[in-house]
């Protein structure tokens, strides 16, 4: 367990605890080399990537588009191996897991069933319904166009630390980085927007989104 910067180690307790338990939610996250992208379902912060069978099991179909150098986008196949799902690499990737099953009511709040809505980048460009735009130095977080202000976004560096930021009204946060390797940035946005998907009702909409890139 990672506990956030603003713990400090002699009194990292109870709160500390809850709040990086409460951060450390399972997401969606790319990794790339020379060759293929694969995607990620599980926990980058502790190193837990989901297996099939198992977790990894619960996105279904998840839909990928490939943007290449020119901006043209495409379709691409999302194939399920053991640990992962192995895209072709193309440029920019952009995923979409829409599919999930409604979430069982949690335990702290029986009354609040979630449907997930889970999203990855790597790479510029395209768009996503909960985007973060990296412009090197500042990121930009969006939601469904428009800015999310106030609202929180983690870095979590290749060893597993994580920082943590707050948007402004702008939807704009400064950050800076240290050491090289994949770093990835989460942020989520959760709606009171009730529904019913595959005959199962659900209040909350919950949209969670990473974006991966290499230092």
């Amino acid at each position: 367990m990672k506990f956030p910067e603003n713990c400090p180690a002699a009194i990292a307790g109870l709160a500390c605890l809850l709040f990086s338990i409460n951060a450390s939610a399972h997401a969606l996250w790319l990794e790339q080399d020379n060759a293929s992208a694969r995607l990620y379902f599980g926990e980058y912060n502790e190193n837990l990537r989901e297996t099939s069978p198992g977790r990894l099991d619960d996105i279904i179909e998840p839909a990928v588009t490939v943007i290449d150098s020119a901006g043209t986008e495409k379709p691409a196949a999302a194939t399920r191996l053991d640990n992962y799902f192995a895209i072709p690499d193309g440029g920019t990737i952009l995923v979409r897991a829409l599919k999930q099953r409604i979430r069982d009511p949690r335990a702290d709040n029986p009354g609040a069933v979630y449907r997930r809505f889970l999203y990855a980048r790597f790479g510029s460009g395209g768009s996503l319904p909960l985007d973060i735009e990296n412009t090197g130095n500042l990121l930009r977080l969006s939601f469904m166009g428009k800015p999310l202000a106030k609202t929180e976004i983690i870095v979590i560096a290749p060893n597993g630390w994580e920082k943590h930021f707050k948007t402004d009204e702008k939807g704009e946060t400064a950050y800076s980085l240290l050491e090289p390797g994949l770093y990835v940035i989460e942020a989520k946005h959760e709606l009171n927007s009730p529904g019913v998907f595959e005959g199962k009702p659900y209040t909350i909409e919950s949209h969670k989104v990473t974006a991966s890139f290499y230092k």
